[in-house]
């Protein structure tokens, strides 16, 4: 690891794991899904699949289950074994409402450090 990457916590993974929980609740709440299907839903949110694994999305559903954010449910498969269903949850659309907020009021301070980076660069 180089010192940029030490001082930034630049790696993937690290920055990564701060919005898996934003990532699905969007996921979920267009339509509910199984563990697998939001993996690979993901990828359209700008995911690198390489750097979610699935022990990390299903900690992270366990855990928004437990805090009643979405719910689960076993449903019969045709091919291979049950599978969890999940669903997002009124609170967890409430949550969401809130990851959203938080998300544009990130993108604005983001895009106003950028335009002043570039405004003054050109000085």
């Amino acid at each position: 690891m180089d010192k940029l990457e030490a001082i930034f916590c630049s790696n993937n993974k690290n920055a990564t794991g701060r919005f898996i929980e934003a990532a699905l609740l969007t996921l979920l709440n267009e339509e509910a899904s199984h563990g697998y299907g939001l993996m690979e839903s993901l990828e359209n949110l700008g995911f690198d699949k390489d750097s979610v694994n699935s022990s990390i999305i299903y900690r992270n559903l366990r855990n928004m289950e437990n805090r009643e954010l979405i719910t689960s449910t076993w449903q019969e498969s045709t091919q291979g074994p049950k599978k969890r269903i999940y669903e997002i949850t009124s609170f967890g659309q409430e949550a969401l409402a809130h990851w959203i907020e938080l998300l544009n009021n990130r993108r604005n301070r983001l895009t106003a450090i950028i335009n002043y980076y570039d405004e003054t660069k050109k000085r």
